[in-house]
Parts: C-alpha cells; sequence; structure tokens
C-alpha cells in the first residue's frame, strides 16, 4: 500500500524484475575511462617526443649541434619525470587521513646535500656538452678544400669561389645553387651587400647572419651528397620570400669538373652553371 508522509503519497517499494536491464557498474565506467586515459597520456608523449626530435644533420658540424639537442631534450624530460613522479608519489603517500598531524620533520642535510649537488653536477654536465659543440662549430680548418665569399643581397644570393674565377649569381625567380665537395671543409665568408641577411639551411642546423660591413667566417664540412635546401630567415624587405638558394653537395671529382666549367662561364652567371 502507498505511504503517506507530510501529505506526499509515496509509490511502494518494490525489487527491481529481472527483465529490467541493470545499472552499468561504476567500477567498469571507471576502468575504461582509465584505459581512454592512458592512451591519450601515451599518444600525447609520442606527439611530444616526435616534436622534440631535431632532423638528422648533414654536416659535422650539425652533428655536434644534434647531440647537444637530444642530450639537452632527454635531460630536461628525466628531470620532469622525477619530479613529476616525487610530487604525485608525496601527494599520494602523504595525503590526509583524518585530523591527526603527521610526522614533523625539521631538516635532513643528507636531502638538502643531495638536491643541492645533484642539480650543480647536472649543470656543470651541460655546460661541458655546449662547450664541445660550440668548439666543434666554431672550429675552422688550417687548409680548407675551397673558400665561397657569399654574398647576400636584396633579394638573392651570390656565391663567389675565391682563386678560381667561378661565380654564381641568383636572380629574381631562378635561386642560385652553391655547389661544394663531399667530406671536405669548405669555408664561407658570408657579407651583406645592404641590409641584414640569415644564412640557413635547414640540413645544416646551423644559420648565421650577414651583416653590412662584417665578414662572418665559418666552415661546413658536408659528410654526404645531395641537394639541401637554404633560404634568408632573417626579413629584409618585400621580397623577401625569394631570397632562397640550394646547397649541391658533389664528390670531389664532380666538383673539381664542375668548377673548371665554372670558371670559364661568362662572370655574374645565374643559377647554376
Amino acid at each position: 500500500m502507498p505511504t503517506r508522509e507530510r501529505g506526499v503519497i509515496l509509490p511502494p517499494l518494490r525489487a527491481p524484475s529481472r527483465s529490467e536491464p541493470r545499472a552499468r557498474p561504476r567500477t567498469a565506467v571507471t576502468a575504461a575511462g582509465l584505459a581512454r586515459l592512458r592512451r591519450a597520456c601515451a599518444a600525447v608523449v609520442l606527439l611530444l617526443v616526435l616534436a622534440g626530435c631535431a632532423p638528422a644533420s648533414v654536416t659535422d658540424q650539425g652533428d655536434a649541434v644534434r647531440f647537444a639537442y637530444d642530450f639537452f631534450l632527454w635531460t630536461a624530460a628525466g628531470v620532469f619525470t622525477i619530479v613529476s613522479g616525487l610530487i604525485v608519489w608525496s601527494i599520494i603517500r602523504y595525503r590526509r587521513k583524518n585530523d591527526e598531524l603527521p610526522k614533523q620533520i625539521h631538516g635532513s642535510n643528507t636531502l638538502e646535500l643531495t638536491w643541492t649537488i645533484i642539480p650543480l653536477i647536472l649543470v656543470l654536465i651541460l655546460f661541458a656538452v655546449t662547450l664541445n659543440a660550440q668548439g666543434k662549430v666554431l672550429h675552422r680548418a688550417h687548409n680548407p678544400a675551397v673558400t665561397i665569399k657569399v654574398t647576400g643581397f636584396q633579394w638573392s644570393w651570390q656565391f663567389d669561389y675565391e682563386g678560381s674565377g667561378a661565380q654564381v649569381v641568383g636572380v629574381p625567380k631562378q635561386p642560385p645553387t652553391m655547389v661544394v665537395p663531399v667530406g671536405e671543409p669548405v669555408r664561407i665568408k658570408l657579407v651583406s651587400a645592404d641590409v641584414v641577411h640569415s644564412f640557413y639551411v635547414p640540413r645544416t642546423l646551423f644559420k648565421r647572419q650577414a651583416i653590412p660591413g662584417t665578414v662572418n667566417e665559418f666552415d661546413l664540412t658536408f659528410d654526404q651528397t645531395g641537394t639541401y635546401n637554404g633560404h634568408c630567415v632573417q626579413f629584409c624587405g618585400v621580397a623577401h620570400a625569394d631570397m632562397v638558394f640550394d646547397v649541391r653537395v658533389v664528390s670531389q671529382s664532380e666538383f673539381q669538373s664542375w668548377l673548371a666549367s665554372a670558371a670559364r662561364a661568362p662572370a655574374g652567371a645565374s643559377g647554376t652553371p
């Protein structure tokens, strides 16, 4: 019989019949949600790792830069994992369970020395890795195989091969190509004819500014043949997007043949002789 309580008629209580669908257990929903969360976290971590990977370098100098980049990246990932893990562990291990205060710790010389010495050693290691990479990038060979004067101008590039008379000049919509030998140090003398430009070949992991009135010298030693795109990454005017060029790395014999034919070509020939 229905019951009356404060003027409200309540229906009689009854047990659910076997034909009625039962509610889904909350534990099953929680388990499925946790599984989806784990998959999502794994996907995010994978994307972050892939996004943080530097491209493979094609020069000896770029290899040093890549090693330093990867070392810093994985070191930061390790520190983040350890610190985050300790924070989560502390939250779970020392969460409040009742009104009693936890055991009070007023200090630990061992712990304080540990979290002071370990970061100090880590910083010294990172400093050493940086100096090693910087030394390899800034090192200049005593006898480079070829010296090229690279001139940036609005809005293209000019490559002059010193001691040979070979010259390559880019024109609008016709990017120039700088031909270099594989396995030999190439000396670059970078200058600008007007405004600040930037010499950048992504596969070398190296960039250097072309500043008016300043000669920036550096070496690049390509360790594999192929053609690699380069461009100016310093905004230099309305046709900045046209300041692109190619670096073609060839064998020693092919380079010598190209250099001889380029030296016989008319001065200021555009594109690739």
